[in-house]
């Protein structure tokens, strides 16, 4: 498994697919159709805590980076211990918010994560417990979700609390703060997911973005993105059997079908 951050530490473009079907299936369905990594939606998904054990399983066994965008009601520390490749929080708002989280899912002297003496590497790979510690410091990725009005204010204190990794955007829950509703393509969100990327560059963090058109992909990769989540597996399951049905259904003009 090549991890998506030493990936875009050498330059290269990393396209996610967001998980909210709680099936391993979907998570081996994005490796073989070449996704470089998956992003389970525990926030507006429904999983329980043994799906969400199987799907890390499943992307363990065919070498997909996995990470989680959790909800409050999660146990950080349970989901840790089962490794995904990183933790990403919603409605990050302020330097405490970003200290939390990193608290949460860094070792000393970084955070204050708890040491499990059982941990998966640990139990199955054979590590030692110093040298887990610190391949945790090293690979797991801490997202930061900016998508409101106090978290675009304090942008630049978020990404400087140190082991936070990475910045999403939300461009939906931003729509709403700047009072556009439901128009993510509104200038106005435009505007403030340009400026989350552009500070997340400039404190040598990496953006990664939820894009719904390749246009809009390379406007921002010309920004300096290289981390993408560039679709939703209910969305284009859902838009695949429309268009077959579409087609065959055109080929059945004239029929009794």
């Amino acid at each position: 498994m090549k991890e998506i951050r030493r990936r875009l530490q050498q330059g290269e473009t990393c396209l996610g697919l967001y998980v909210r079907i709680p099936c391993p299936d979907i998570v081996e369905l994005a490796k073989g159709a070449g996704y470089d990594f998956v992003r389970l939606d525990c926030e507006h998904a429904l999983m329980s805590l043994s799906e969400i054990r199987e799907l890390l399983s499943a992307a363990r066994r065919v070498g997909m980076p996995c990470q989680i965008r959790i909800a409050p009601e999660l146990p950080i520390t349970a989901l840790l211990g089962q490794e995904p490749a990183g933790i990403m929080a919603p409605h990050i708002e302020s330097r405490e918010d970003a200290q939390r989280l990193v608290d949460a899912c860094r070792f000393a002297p970084v955070g204050r994560r708890g040491m499990d003496g059982l941990s998966r590497m640990i139990r199955m790979g054979g590590m030692k417990r110093q040298d887990y510690m610190e391949y945790e410091q090293e690979n797991l990725d801490v997202i930061v979700q900016i998508e409101s009005r106090a978290g675009l204010e304090h942008i630049d204190e978020i990404l400087q609390v140190p082991g936070v990794t990475m910045a999403a955007t939300g461009r939906a829950d931003l729509s709403q703060e700047l009072g556009v509703s439901g128009r993510k393509d509104d200038p106005a969100v435009l505007k403030a997911e340009r400026y989350i990327i552009e500070r997340t560059l400039t404190a040598g963090k990496f953006p990664t973005i939820a894009v719904n058109s390749p246009g809009r992909m390379k406007e921002l990769y010309d920004l300096g993105v290289r981390c993408f989540l560039i679709g939703k597996d209910e969305s284009l399951l859902t838009s695949a059997m429309a268009e077959n049905r579409r087609a065959y259904k055109t080929a059945a003009k004239g029929t009794d079908i």
